[in-house]
């Protein structure tokens, strides 16, 4: 069953979790993806997609007609249901899922260290 109608105010919330660096903000599976751009932003929906591609239901947010400040690269996009809460809903707010708590790993070192036989 969809948890948001046709007409309802939501807002953009991807998922949480540390960069490199240590700090929180959008999880880095998320940052490079189209949808991490709209993080933040305020829209309506507009569309609901209830089988989308592989089953997850997908909802089309409109951001025409909405103060946001997030600089938001076109007017609507897709979202899944776990990426977008009820605008002014802070209990809604309070269910954004939490991706990774620690910092991300990988290219850390920038150098490698002097290997001398």
């Amino acid at each position: 069953m969809a948890r948001y109608q046709v007409g309802d105010e939501v807002k953009v919330q991807m998922p949480r979790g540390k960069n490199k660096r240590g700090v929180m903000g959008i999880s880095v599976m998320y940052f490079t993806a189209p949808e991490g751009r709209f993080d933040g932003a305020t829209g309506s929906v507009t569309g609901i997609n209830p089988h989308g591609p592989r089953g997850i239901p997908l909802y089309l947010v409109d951001f025409r007609d909405h103060e946001n400040r997030t600089a938001i690269p076109w007017q609507a996009q897709w979202f899944r249901e776990e990426w977008i809460v009820r605008a002014g809903d802070p209990e809604d707010a309070q269910k954004v899922q939490v991706a990774d708590t620690t910092a991300a790993t990988g290219q850390g070192a920038t150098t490698q260290p002097n290997q001398s036989s």
